[in-house]
This record gives structure tokens, C-alpha cells and sequence, in this order.
């Protein structure tokens, strides 16, 4: 019994131990990849501790971009923090084991540290970077008042509109009406062929 409940709790601790190394097969925006596991695997990663603007939302694109340039392709080691509901790996993505796209991202200015949401040391770090790319105006930061990604999802969602890129409207077909002649149209025979009739 006693070997049972340390394997539980081994258990429950593992996804804020596991590490792995992967290739990052996309950069869906700045904050968000796709990392193809050693094993073949790909898995949803989310950035831990930071956000980065939405792709609708201004200088979403710039974020990814920024993203997709230092990660794109290469291998990266991915330390699991926790894993969210959807079953997306929340976690920090080191390059070469040196250095985070986190701090990457936060020092070049294309994300906030996500107060609420950042309890780690490396956190204080990433505050510091993000008020060093304020102070020198880098990134999103030229803009004086950048909105943050959360204020952003909450707007959208208080007036109704979706927070993901709007799809392409998909124009609907003229169909002819039919005439009241009795004569059937090709679907109506159909049905009634395959009904046997």
C-alpha cells in the first residue's frame, strides 16, 4: 500500500518535472507551438510565465515572426510546468540550452511577463527584461499604450466577437428554384432510387 501511494504521488509530480528535448514543427503564434517530441510525437506547448499578442490583435504577426525566427526548425529543450485542461504542455522552451524564448521574447519586447501566472524565480528576471524593452521602446513597445493580450481576449469577449483570426467568408451559391412543373429534379429521383422505389 505504502509503494502505491509514493507512485501516486510520483505520479502527480511528474508534469512539473518532465523534460524533454524536440524540434519545433510551427510557431502558431508567439506564445503557442507545435514540438515534435523525440519519440515522433507532437505536442501543443504553451509559453509559461508570459503572453504574447494575439495574432488578430496589433503586432501579433511581429510576435510569432519574432518567435518562428529563433525556434522555427531547430531543437529545443522543453521543462514541463503543468499541463492544462486542453492537455497543452505549459512550459519553458530553452535554445540551446542557454537561454528561453521567454526572455527572448519579453527582452525583445513582443510579450509581458503574465502577472497571476509567472510564480517562478526566472520570473523576477523576465519583469526586469520587460522593463528594459519598455524603457528603450522595443517591440510592441513603441507604441506607448500596447494593450495586453488579456485585455484584449476580455474586450472581444464583452462585445461578442471571437478572439481568433476572423475566417474567410464563405460566399453561399445561387441555387435556381424549381418550378412547380412536375417533372422531378435529379436529387428527388435519386432518393427514390435509392429507396427503392
Amino acid at each position: 500500500m505504502r509503494s502505491f501511494l509514493v507512485f501516486c504521488l510520483l505520479v502527480v509530480q511528474v508534469p512539473f518535472a518532465w523534460a524533454w528535448q524536440g524540434v519545433v514543427d510551427q510557431v502558431i503564434d508567439g506564445d503557442s507551438l507545435k514540438i515534435r517530441h523525440e519519440s515522433g510525437r507532437v505536442y501543443d506547448v504553451r509559453l509559461y510565465g508570459v503572453d504574447a499578442p494575439e495574432l488578430a490583435q496589433t503586432n501579433g504577426p511581429e510576435a510569432r515572426d519574432a518567435a518562428k525566427k529563433l525556434v522555427g526548425g531547430k531543437s529545443v529543450n522543453v521543462q514541463v510546468i503543468n499541463v492544462d485542461p486542453n492537455g497543452t504542455a505549459v512550459a519553458v522552451v530553452y535554445v540551446n540550452d542557454q537561454y528561453s524564448l521567454q526572455a527572448f521574447l519579453v527582452g525583445s519586447g513582443w510579450a509581458w511577463v503574465y502577472d497571476g501566472h509567472c510564480g517562478l524565480k526566472i520570473c523576477t528576471r523576465w519583469q526586469s527584461m520587460e522593463t528594459q524593452a519598455k524603457a528603450a521602446n522595443r517591440g510592441l513597445w513603441i507604441n506607448p499604450h500596447p494593450v495586453s493580450p488579456w485585455k484584449w481576449r476580455q474586450q472581444r469577449h464583452a462585445t461578442g466577437k471571437a478572439t481568433s483570426v476572423k475566417p474567410a467568408t464563405v460566399k453561399k451559391r445561387k441555387t435556381a428554384k424549381r418550378r412547380k412543373t412536375g417533372k422531378k429534379a435529379p436529387a428527388d429521383i435519386s432518393a427514390e432510387l435509392q429507396a427503392g422505389q
